[in-house]
């Protein structure tokens, strides 16, 4: 028996977006469904926990875990700290969805899982739960802008120009499909991201990836200003440019630097489908840049935000390095780099000689950390 259990917050029940949706999730992976729900609850934060954990205590003391083959414990703001703790009170082995935790959250030593989280969130300091999650192990998904509902509001788009009521229903439905993909791909065991190590770099690894892209546009630097041209061609690496990326990532990783990957399946016959490299050499006049030297997703997993992943997790490495910003010699196709600027990477100050030499049409970028 699969089982799935929802610990809502104090205003966040099971009727709202995360948990509807992630509920019929949860079934169509053929998990039996109960849902918590929590009544007069105290304003307090330590007292609405102690309310909140009491009922969870009533409402689950029928279940029989250990009839369970699988367990997965789906929470939101209050009910991750509440899942968390009673997941550790009775030594209960599950998988866990934790949106947007509390800082308190943490103080029970949180099972495996995925975290989201966002930059707007009130109830929660980013930098916390940025440590707390490396601490655990925790893959952490950071949604830019958003509150505790992991939603925008029109005053916090980044895209200022458009600030309609209909530009942030329809953000927000963008954000939440992509919240949902992730925790799909994780409730079916489908998803999950780590470092590589050298010895695992070799050419089988990447026998599921497929570097196609189908180019039509591009942009192109003419009299000192950007413009997009028509360059219709495919990019793909022969046998010959793998053995050479598997020479420069085994580097990376002997000269201290960082390789992270992304897998798609289950283990342990999981397939890489994404990574992403960064130097450990400093570049630049005042060595204030690290090199994001590769990043790729598999052509059948774009669209799927696992390379915002991947590129937020170089970004943490860099900083926690000492870099100032992340360099990166950016592929000029349009879709590419409009990648890129969603990732707040804008035309570098400085360029590199060597990747302009290496790469003329590449669009030299940086991306503060």
């Amino acid at each position: 028996m699969k089982q799935a259990i929802f610990f809502p917050g104090i205003g966040y029940h099971c009727d709202k977006p995360l948990f509807y949706y992630g509920t019929k999730l949860c079934r169509q992976a053929q998990y039996e469904i109960h849902q918590l729900a929590y009544t007069n609850l105290s304003r307090s934060i330590p007292e609405a926990s102690k309310q909140a954990y009491a009922q969870t205590e009533a409402q689950l003391a029928h279940v029989n875990w250990d009839a369970c083959d699988e367990i997965l414990f789906v929470s939101k703001s209050l009910g991750t700290a509440v899942a968390a703790a009673y997941a550790k009170r009775h030594h209960i082995p599950c998988r866990n969805i934790y949106y947007t935790p509390l800082a308190e959250t943490f103080d029970f030593a949180p099972q495996p899982g995925i975290v989201f989280h966002g930059t707007s969130d009130p109830w929660a300091k980013t930098a916390v739960i940025k440590e707390k999650c490396r601490e655990y192990s925790l893959p952490l998904h950071i949604i830019e802008h958003t509150n505790h509902s992991l939603e925008v509001q029109a005053h916090d788009l980044s895209d200022r120009t458009v600030p309609s009521k209909n530009h942030t229903v329809l953000q927000n439905l963008r954000i939440l499909e992509e919240i949902m993909g992730f925790s799909e791909m994780y409730i079916t065991h489908e998803l999950y991201f780590r470092p590589l190590c050298e010895k695992e770099l070799c050419r089988s690894l990447f026998a599921g990836f497929i570097r196609r892209q189908q180019v039509v546009k591009c942009w192109r630097r003419e009299h000192d200003q950007w413009v997009i041209k028509d360059a219709p061609f495919i990019d793909d690496w022969s046998e010959e440019d793998y053995q050479f990326l598997l020479q420069c990532l085994k580097n990376t990783i002997q000269t201290g630097g960082f390789v992270y990957g992304a897998f798609c399946g289950k283990m342990p016959n999981a397939t890489l489908k994404g990574f992403v490299s960064v130097e450990s050499a400093f570049l630049g006049s005042a060595q204030q840049y690290l090199d994001l030297s590769c990043i790729h997703v598999s052509e059948d997993q774009r669209g799927k935000g696992i390379g915002a992943v991947l590129f937020r997790e170089a970004k943490n490495w860099a900083k926690k390095k000492g870099g100032k910003k992340l360099y990166i010699s950016a592929h000029s196709a349009v879709e590419t780099q409009a990648f890129y600027q969603m990732m707040g990477c804008v035309d570098a100050e400085e360029y590199d000689p060597h990747h302009v030499e290496a790469e003329p049409f590449d669009r030299q970028l940086e991306c503060i950390l």
